[in-house]
């Protein structure tokens, strides 16, 4: 299989060539980076492993570049793709049914009949694979000698869509290698593709990441989907042209390093809810549900008892023996919650005197 390395030329990435399956659950992933083969035992070690090694490769690279020549790299065209390359990333992203299906299109569009950009959107519904179709259309009718204003509009449709949506059809491309691994059909490639554009491209506070994280990830492998996102900002980090700010994506594998320790919360909350469920016959609740929850509250300048009680009766500790288990757990929860979740120091000890006021005032009620 093709490897896709059109934007990437001569930086050392790591290994985004596109393998049947990929690496799932706690079966080891083979990649290269650097030119050496690199081998990641499960996702615990991708977490501490990949955000550390990241850093340090990247740390002196983004410092050095000074911020007019990022302005200036940002707006220049985008390179031009290889055939093969374009191929291979419809090919990993799952986007066409048999590659005959892209030449017929790109005959449509050199045939001067129609608007390229019009014929893109409809053949594909986002902007990195109606890009790849104008590519691809473009290079052919090169090729071929195509006439002079029908090459204009498909390079005026290209500039279009770098214009509109540069930074989002980067983040695709840099990253296809990782969105793909097993992936068992589009709509997962696509989920994580949209997942890492709103981790980097979104203006998130470091609550609001692991929000979106235990939203997409919650119900499953959350330790792992942190993982495969850390993976992903490598590929962004090494490409030629990355994404975003070199600066802060190295910040945001620090970022989802740190909230690497929720995934032990995630799993408390989900033993505290069945807890729950056995002694009290509380219908089970949601733990990513509740963890989202907590983070919430973790964001929230003002926090009273009374926002605990109201949580412990949403997930069914309405009386006083499940509410006293649901709070003393809740009130473990949070003291295991990464620190940098929470707004300051100040505010996270608010948080903790909150769940102790509801705590003491269900064990009051207890006593009478």
């Amino acid at each position: 299989m093709s490897r896709i390395d059109a934007f990437n030329p001569a930086t050392p990435s790591f290994d985004t060539a596109l393998h049947q399956g990929g690496a799932q659950g706690g079966q080891s992933a083979v990649g290269h980076f650097g030119g050496q083969q690199v081998q990641v035992d499960d996702a615990n070690s991708v977490l501490t492993d990949a955000a550390e090694e990241i850093s340090l490769h990247h740390s002196e690279k983004a410092e050095s570049k000074h911020s007019s020549e990022r302005r200036k790299e940002a707006t220049r065209a985008m390179e031009m793709m290889s055939p093969e390359a374009i191929m291979a990333y419809m090919d990993a992203s799952q986007s066409q049914g048999e590659p005959e299906e892209l030449v017929q299109l790109a005959k449509r569009m050199l045939s001067g009949q129609g608007d390229p950009a019009a014929q893109a959107r409809k053949a594909f519904g986002e902007p990195t694979q109606q890009f790849m179709a104008l590519q691809y259309a473009l290079q052919q009718g090169e090729r071929e000698g195509a006439a002079p204003e029908i090459l204009d509009s498909l390079r005026e449709a290209l500039d279009d869509l770098e214009m509109e949506h540069g930074p989002r059809i980067r983040a695709d491309i840099n990253t296809i290698g990782t969105a793909a691994e097993g992936a068992q059909g589009r709509a997962e490639v696509s989920q994580f593709q949209a997942t890492y554009r709103d981790v980097v491209l979104g203006n998130n506070s470091l609550s609001g990441t692991l929000r979106l994280a235990l939203e997409r990830f919650g119900d499953g492998d959350f330790a792992g989907g942190l993982a495969r996102l850390i993976k992903a900002l490598g590929n962004d980090l090494a490409a030629a042209r990355p994404s975003g700010d070199p600066s802060r994506l190295q910040s945001l594998v620090q970022d989802l390093y740190h909230l690497s320790v929720a995934a032990t919360v995630l799993d408390d909350s989900r033993a505290l809810l069945e807890g729950l469920a056995a002694k009290h016959g509380i219908a089970l609740g949601s733990a990513p549900g509740l963890m989202q929850d907590l983070v919430g509250v973790s964001a929230e300048k003002w926090v009273a008892g009374s926002r605990f009680t109201a949580l412990a009766e949403k997930f069914g500790a309405g009386g006083v023996a499940p509410q006293i288990q649901f709070l003393t757990g809740v009130k473990l929860l949070l003291r295991d919650m990464p620190p940098k979740v929470f707004i300051d120091a100040d505010q996270r000890q608010t948080v903790f005197q909150a769940v102790q006021d509801a705590l003491d005032a269900a064990i009051d009620r207890e006593d009478y």
